[in-house]
């Protein structure tokens, strides 16, 4: 992914909204679309697309549009009746299981969140990883041996509180 990702944002509501705010916060672009046509519009030009919206004519083929893009991240919002819907649906429509293995969800890291705010927070925790190659093997820093960034030589590292 490039150094400044641009983020799909497919649905509305709170999360969607904090995810967009957030995502501004982090140097990062984003776009919300609402319709599969406005998804498709935007997603050559998308990094990671995130799904909040469950509604079923546009969330499985918006992850559907996503995964043949080929975008490197794609993470959907929902319970697990939702996600299993999803899939059901995807899998009737030309998606393989393979492919439903690059598939983050229900999407976030699991941190415990509950507001619109935590979430998306936990959003885009779990894209971070996946960007920095530590998806899997995410934890408290405080709590793992070394350097807080290993891909750093010692000394290097910049640090954005001052």
């Amino acid at each position: 992914m490039a150094d400044s990702p641009h983020v799909l944002i497919v649905g509305e509501g709170p999360v969607a909204e904090a995810l967009g705010s957030m995502i501004s916060a982090l140097g990062w672009t984003s776009t919300s679309a609402t319709t599969l046509e406005e998804s498709e519009r935007v997603l050559p030009s998308a990094a990671a697309v995130v799904v909040t919206s469950h509604h079923e004519d546009l969330d499985g083929p918006a992850i559907r549009a996503a995964l043949a893009a080929g975008t490197s991240y794609v993470g959907a919002m929902g319970s697990r009746r939702t996600q299993a819907r999803r899939r059901e649906w995807l899998l009737e429509h030309g998606v393989t299981e393979a492919d439903l293995t690059a598939v983050h969800a229900p999407v976030g890291l699991d941190i415990g969140a509950d507001e619109p705010g935590e979430i998306a927070i936990s959003i885009l925790a779990e894209v971070i990883a996946e960007r920095r190659g530590r998806a899997g093997s995410v934890g408290s820093i405080g709590s793992r041996d070394g350097a807080v960034h290993p891909e750093q030589p010692p000394g290097t590292a910049y640090c954005p509180g001052g």
